[in-house]
């Protein structure tokens, strides 16, 4: 006896139906990484982003310091850019004020306004200047990165956010020419 010709429709069409089911399956699994692989690509390019922009500002406080050497030692301290910026720094008392005012603003975002917000800032940013050694400065500038990952080695900021494996740093080391007698 051989089986009637519907019967093996049958049989096959519900194959043909696993089939189609298996390719949905494997295509959104295929549409999941490609979605993960976005998200991750997004957080890198962002991470990025904060990072250059803090060289940029850790770049700027160095020229300052450097232009202005005889008074260098004026712009050690620690937390800049922790409290509200300034409406004004042209009245500070010296240039090195003026320029740690206007880095402390720049680090809270002043350079870059959207609807009367301040949008340029890195998240919970911090500058720190230290003075390690004669004519030596080391500049930090920590903030709180999107994603984990090793904690900075640096103590800028230092317990003071969230989790110490979000916090970013990048630093430069400006050293003066003793020019003396």
């Amino acid at each position: 006896m051989t089986p009637s010709i519907t019967s093996q429709r049958s049989a096959q069409s519900g194959a043909a139906m696993i089939e189609v089911l298996v390719a949905l399956l494997i295509t959104a699994f295929g549409i999941l990484g490609y979605v993960a692989l976005q998200a991750r690509a997004t957080v890198g390019m962002i991470e990025g982003q904060q990072r250059m922009q803090a060289l940029i500002l850790v770049n700027e406080i160095s020229e300052r310091i450097s232009l202005n050497r005889r008074n260098a030692f004026t712009y050690v301290g620690d937390d800049y850019g922790v409290t509200a910026p300034q409406a004004d720094c042209s009245t500070a008392a010296s240039l090195a004020a003026r320029d740690v005012c206007e880095w402390s603003n720049l680090i809270r975002g002043a350079a870059e306004i959207e609807g009367g917000q301040q949008v340029g800032a890195l998240l919970n940013a911090r500058g720190c200047i230290s003075n390690p050694a004669t004519n030596e400065y080391v500049i930090h500038l920590v903030w709180q990165g999107v994603q984990a990952s090793a904690a900075a080695l640096n103590d800028c900021g230092k317990d003071d956010y969230t989790s110490e494996n979000t916090r970013r740093a990048v630093s430069t080391r400006v050293q003066i020419a003793d020019l003396g007698a």
